[in-house]
């Protein structure tokens, strides 16, 4: 992993645990074994790498859920499906739900305008699978479910339970599921 991918993971850990506001370039550099300025060399700003590290996040998921499309499944097996990735995020990248929840208010406002481009091509993804899978089901119907589910799965980073976060996923694929397909 290089340099600048380390940054955007500490970097992430970092704003999670400490807001963005909270941590510093010396802080962010020192993470990685760089001086604050030399961060500079990989990212133009402290915003541009908030920036960076949400529009990927927000690329990834869209990306993923296409995948997961075009894999032409039976509606059901699509909502499972994107169920199962979307968990797969959650529980895995942790940091990043909670500097989104807590910091995209920091972001330029056309940084923030992309994140959010590519979170309603994602929702609308999901609105029509849901739609495919629930015949009678209205487009904002569908999204407010869509919208359920997510603050369900991206609910795990607030977990506070011994459990493992995978021994959470079964749970939470179940619900998400009975949410969405009875």
């Amino acid at each position: 992993m290089g340099t600048r991918e380390r940054l955007l993971e500490n970097g992430a850990a970092l704003f999670a645990a400490k807001g963005f506001h909270g941590v510093g370039v010396e802080e962010l550099g020192e993470s990685v074994g760089l001086t604050g300025p030399s961060m500079y060399r990989h990212f133009r700003t402290k915003g541009a790498l908030l920036a960076e590290m949400l529009i990927t996040v927000s690329q990834s998921l869209l990306e993923g859920a296409t995948e997961v499309i075009e894999e032409n499944l039976d509606p059901e097996q699509t909502l499972a499906a994107l169920i199962e990735r979307h968990i797969d995020f959650a529980i895995n990248f942790p940091d990043l739900i909670r500097v989104h929840e807590r910091d995209f208010g920091n972001l330029e406002e056309e940084d923030a305008r992309q994140v959010r481009r590519l979170q309603r091509r994602y929702v609308e993804l999901w609105v029509d699978q849901i739609q495919l899978a629930r015949k009678n089901e209205t487009p904002e119907t569908a999204r407010t479910m869509a919208h359920a589910v997510f603050g369900l799965l991206n609910s795990t980073p607030r977990l506070r339970s011994n459990q493992k976060r995978n021994d959470v996923a079964k749970p939470m694929i179940d619900m998400a599921r009975r949410a969405l397909l009875s």
